[in-house]
């Protein structure tokens, strides 16, 4: 099961630790700043709306704010996302 949690924050931004199981899907959604995913374990695919990503273990990613996606894990995942002290994940 999908689990979210701030694990850092200041008065410029913080960091979100978000741990998926294979199989599981994280519905569309998108973040209300500019966010910088950084794949600790695992491997997921992020689908946008013109391109797919593949990510694996030590790969990053800038998602642009308001760009929506949605991911599928391949293997368990882990990862860490930065976001600005004010930004939101809301999904559709």
């Amino acid at each position: 099961m999908m689990e979210m949690k701030e694990i850092y924050c200041n008065e410029k931004y913080k960091v979100l630790a978000v741990t998926l199981n294979v199989g599981e899907k994280m519905p569309l959604h998108e973040a209300t700043s500019d966010a910088f995913l950084i794949c600790r374990k695992g491997k997921g695919r992020i689908t946008f709306k013109d391109r797919i990503v593949d990510l694996s273990v030590g790969e990053t990613l800038l998602i642009k704010a308001h760009e929506k996606h949605q991911m599928e894990i391949l293997e368990d995942f882990c990862s860490c996302i930065t976001l600005e002290n004010d930004g939101k994940i809301k999904f559709a």
